[in-house]
């Protein structure tokens, strides 16, 4: 019986009574009936940068048309001809393979980020994929080459009020975009992302190597806007799909008329 009594103190000491009578546990977390800052909009509470919230822009295109004046896509001989060859129909997004690490953020629905201290956190509406990004100060597993993962091997630093992202470890079974731009397994990503405006609108700016592939590192830059009161809801990639056994091959990158390379800079054609 003491026993009994004893471990209900300790219960007691847990958890509170409502007055309607209902157990609940005790929450440090906002008021409920304030709600979070960034489901409304709002300043964070203080002065250190916080990307938390439910953003989404358009999705990733040709990302050839998002980058930079100086950092354009430049395409080695090889790169433009896996381009040309590209199969739509091939798509890993269409097969319920993760998008990988950037493509995960532009996609036809939203993102959720979830940034503590030592790790931030980017929930996918598509496919309900996350991609988690280490900010606890560790280097990439040494291993990482022997393991290749579809959104890679990510950590991140600060500076200023920029996140600043190295990634490296991408499966090279992901595509860079819809257009069809692809990758090797030495694809290294750069992402930079800041909070600008009113911090409602988050600016996304990615540096893409990979020298297999193209002949030089090239940069996108995208903004993301917050979707105040929103939520992530149910998306499954495979529920109810009957089309991708009827899908046709569509050859070709959908920018490849435009698409540059080494003998186009050369030329004056750029």
């Amino acid at each position: 019986m003491q026993l009994a009594i004893k471990a209900m103190t300790v219960f007691a000491t847990l958890v509170c009574v409502s007055p309607m009578g209902h157990v609940s546990a005790q929450s440090s977390g906002p008021n409920a009936a304030e709600g979070a800052w960034w489901d409304k909009g709002g300043p964070p509470s203080d002065a250190v940068p916080d990307l938390t919230g439910l953003w989404q822009g358009r999705t990733s295109g040709d990302l050839s048309d998002s980058t930079l004046p100086g950092q354009e896509l430049i395409l080695t001989p090889y790169g433009y001809a896996r381009y040309a060859s590209v199969d739509h129909s091939k798509d890993p997004n269409g097969f319920c393979l993760p998008p990988g690490p950037a493509r995960m953020f532009m996609m036809a629905h939203p993102a959720l980020i979830v940034q503590r201290p030592d790790v931030v956190a980017i929930l996918q509406e598509s496919q309900r994929t996350f991609r988690l990004i280490y900010t606890d100060g560790r280097d990439h597993p040494e291993d990482v080459a022997d393991y290749p993962e579809f959104m890679g091997s990510s950590i991140g630093h600060w500076e200023g009020e920029t996140l600043v992202v190295e990634t490296i470890g991408v499966d090279d079974r992901v595509w860079l975009d819809t257009s069809g731009h692809e990758a090797s397994d030495q694809l290294h990503l750069t992402e930079r992302f800041r909070l600008v405006g009113d911090g409602n609108t988050l600016e996304h700016v990615v540096t893409y190597t990979d020298a297999m592939f193209f002949e030089r590192p090239w940069t996108t830059r995208r903004t993301f806007e917050r979707q105040i009161g929103g939520r992530i809801l149910n998306h499954s990639c495979s529920e109810n799909e009957q089309a991708l056994e009827h899908a046709l091959p569509l050859i070709g990158g959908e920018g490849l008329d435009r698409a540059i390379t080494l003998e186009h800079v050369e030329d004056g054609n750029e």
